[in-house]
């Protein structure tokens, strides 16, 4: 039988609240809702409870109570409900409101599996359920980790009929959202800087360099991206994906072109091109170059390339596996070794973004904290490790969680490449493979693609659990993926939001909460000379 709504006891915080507090809640919650909406951030509800009299311990106590009556974390809250538990003590469940037919479905697939009526079901089994019910195929997982989330559910444990129902109810009613806007007075995150000494460049611009360089085409070659550029935040994307990495529109009806190859200008010394080519360096030496990444989604998000080596992305790794291998292994390296140099050597930075947690003692004891691996395709032609610890900024924790970001098919674990390389001469290749024939080709040797993706996806979501530090109150704006705005000043909604002010609060806050350029940057100190390098796998012995 279905899991009845909790009941308060008359030891419970709420019940500790004066009679004519509920009144006095009701009406400041009334005169305070113009339009109707009827519901509350939770850090308005717990603001007027302490106006009314409660102290804020008190409050906290009672929207907690509220938490566990409902099943889940309540931070939009409906004051009609909250009013009726506070003077009832019961709930009105959720799922209620859910269609007849989707009910009797949520019910007959649920007591299907339940076959030795227990009442629960493993959470394994959840994945099953969710396509009985003909969820469609995208928004299995999605629903899944947001279950996970939201009930901290172990992957080896039970869920019963009651958490069943009220998550199919959230799921289908709730969608995902995050916080934007930092307020400038409540958002005080660290900065991290290197005693960086600035390098000159060898080229004053990518003109120049291209005129004096023209007539090498291997070396022309290597300075250009095939790319699909955004017509409405101007990011060059890979030429494969269906949509902008940056703001979602659409790329369907984009022709592809080319640009320049940023990274390969910054091994040659090349000043700028539409732009300055300057880098924000956390860490380089004669053979790699370790840089935070321009468009970070976390904090902590570095890009690692060699710069001994032309390599446009890591299928030529596969001409040698063996030094394949070694390449990543060593890029895998350098990158921790700058995090822990810079990033985890700050106290302040720490105590802000980890929960004050001590440096790792070793770098492989980081494993648990990063994601790393490799886009294909591209956006630039040079092997490039995308290296990035959690947390994740509000709107790119959405993103991955509704797997918008590091998409299956794009991008491709570090894990996955270097099990794939261990295999040796059974992966040589003298052409690169078409990126599908490879993924087939190394299943059938007994590396599973879909699982290891979906592994590292599951770390995302360890980040948001381990590293929990946004708060409503650092920002303005609360924003759901289908692009409703709600204000965390006003807790109203702002009536027809503006799709372009969405996106430029996006580009905003990634600009206002990363660590690029801190304190500068600087061009690479070890340029190359042009014609020097060699692709990958085509060196002379």
């Amino acid at each position: 039988a279905p899991v009845q709504p909790k009941q308060r006891t008359s030891a419970c915080a709420a019940a500790t609240m004066e009679r004519g507090a509920y009144d006095k809640i009701t009406k400041v919650f009334k005169d305070s809702d113009k339009n109707g909406h009827g519901r509350f951030p939770r850090h308005i509800m717990k603001k007027v409870m302490t106006e009314i009299g409660q102290k804020e311990r008190q409050a906290e106590r009672v929207l907690s109570e509220f938490d566990c009556a409902k099943g889940v974390p309540q931070n939009d809250i409906s004051y009609t409900e909250f009013v009726k538990w506070l003077t009832t003590g019961s709930v009105d469940p959720g799922p209620e409101t859910l269609e007849k037919d989707v009910k009797e479905q949520l019910r007959s697939v649920f007591e299907a599996f339940d076959t030795e009526r227990t009442g629960c079901l493993p959470v394994a089994t959840l994945k099953t359920v969710l396509q009985k019910l003909l969820v469609e195929h995208d928004k299995v997982d999605r629903i899944l980790q947001q279950f996970a989330k939201l009930t901290s559910t172990e992957p080896g444990g039970n869920i019963n009929y009651g958490d069943w129902i009220e998550f199919a109810y959230i799921a289908q009613k709730e969608p995902l959202s995050y916080y934007a806007k930092p307020r400038k007075e409540r958002f005080r995150l660290p900065r991290v800087g290197d005693n960086l000494q600035e390098a000159k460049s060898a080229y004053d611009t990518m003109d120049a360099f291209k005129e004096k360089h023209k007539d090498d085409e291997m070396l022309m070659e290597q300075m250009r991206n095939r790319v699909l550029v955004c017509s409405s935040c101007n990011k060059a994307n890979a030429y494969r994906l269906p949509s902008c990495n940056s703001c979602k529109k659409s790329l369907e009806d984009v022709e592809p072109s080319y640009t320049d190859n940023i990274f390969m200008a910054f091994v040659y010394g090349v000043a700028k091109g539409k732009f300055d080519y300057k880098v924000s360096i956390r860490r380089e030496s004669e053979d790699l170059l370790a840089f935070d990444d321009l468009l970070a989604v976390g904090a902590v998000h570095l890009c690692i390339i060699p710069t001994n080596t032309y390599c446009p992305d890591f299928r030529y790794l596969f001409r040698d596996p063996a030094r394949g291998l070694e390449l990543v292994n060593s890029m895998m390296e350098f990158g921790r070794q700058a995090v822990l140099n810079s990033y985890w050597a700050s106290k302040e930075f720490r105590d802000a973004y980890w929960n004050g947690e001590e440096p790792p003692a070793t770098s492989a004891d980081l494993e648990k904290l990063i994601v790393l691996g490799f886009n294909f395709p591209p956006s630039q032609f040079q092997l490039h490790l995308q290296f990035i610890h959690g947390p994740l900024f509000p709107f790119h924790e959405v993103r991955a969680r509704e797997r918008s970001h590091f998409n299956r098919g794009r991008f491709f674990p570090l894990e996955y490449v270097r099990a794939a390389l261990k295999l040796g001469d059974k992966v040589r290749v003298d052409t690169p493979p078409e990126i599908d024939d490879l993924v087939g080709k190394l299943e059938g040797l007994g590396l599973d693609y879909v699982a290891m993706h979906e592994a590292m996806m599951q770390k995302f979501e360890d980040f948001s659990k381990r590293f929990d530090i946004w708060r409503p109150e650092q920002f303005e704006y609360k924003v759901t993926i289908d692009s409703k705005v709600l204000s965390l000043t006003t807790g109203l909604p702002i009536p027809d939001p503006d799709p372009e002010k969405i996106q430029k609060i996006q580009k905003s806050d990634n600009e206002s909460m990363r660590n690029y350029g801190i304190p500068c940057c600087s061009y690479y100190k070890h340029i190359k000379k042009p014609g020097s390098l060699k692709e990958f796998g085509c060196e002379a012995p």
